[in-house]
């Protein structure tokens, strides 16, 4: 397993746990102003369901089937020259469970509704500034952002709410240089319906 892929999850399993804190916070402020026990155990009990699969250690993170769970990690071995629009086509394939994303088009397509958390991040080369997506069906959703020198990086992490056959790629805005060397990737995992 590469260090990217384990930071990823490892990003992902904090996102979760914080989320799942802040949100039994705001709950047991309602609880707290009117004694509905029934409220509070549902509170628990959802929180313990949440909590345990990231404390055993479990991927799945509440999906009842690892091999049901869509993910793929790529990256990109060599240097690219990019024109205006097109796809990055990170090559070299760590991880593609279901098959969801081609290396040949740089496009990830989601086998399954849900949602999913995008990992993207570019790095620029030869000290050129390096602007590109993230891209839902072909639209704009977030830009990176490597600044005016060599080794410029950006990430993004979206979480986005896929339909199944909805494509997911980054691309270039402008005609610009990434830097490879696996110091670029892309990756997705589905986390829930």
């Amino acid at each position: 397993m590469t260090q990217p892929y384990v930071n990823n999850m490892l990003n992902l399993k904090v996102s979760i746990f914080s989320i799942c804190i802040v949100l039994t916070l705001m709950m047991h402020d309602e609880v707290k102003a009117g004694s509905c026990t029934t409220l509070e155990r549902k509170i628990v009990d959802n929180l313990r369901n949440m909590m345990l699969p990231i404390k055993c250690g479990s991927q799945t993170l509440g999906v009842s089937d690892n091999k049901d769970r869509p993910a793929f990690t790529a990256t990109l071995k060599s240097h690219l020259s990019l024109s205006n629009g097109a796809a990055i086509k990170f090559d070299t394939v760590i991880l593609n469970r279901g098959g969801g994303y081609n290396p040949k088009t740089g496009i990830f397509t989601a086998k399954k509704k849900g949602l999913y958390q995008i990992s993207a991040t570019i790095m620029s080369q030869g000290g050129g500034e390096l602007i590109c997506y993230i891209a839902k069906n072909g639209s704009n959703i977030l830009y990176l952002y490597g600044p005016r020198l060599h080794g410029g990086s950006e990430t993004a992490n979206p979480v986005l709410e896929l339909k199944k056959g909805d494509k997911v790629s980054v691309k270039s805005y402008g005609s610009q240089q990434i830097n490879g060397d696996y110091f670029s990737y892309f990756s997705a995992v589905y986390i829930s319906e």
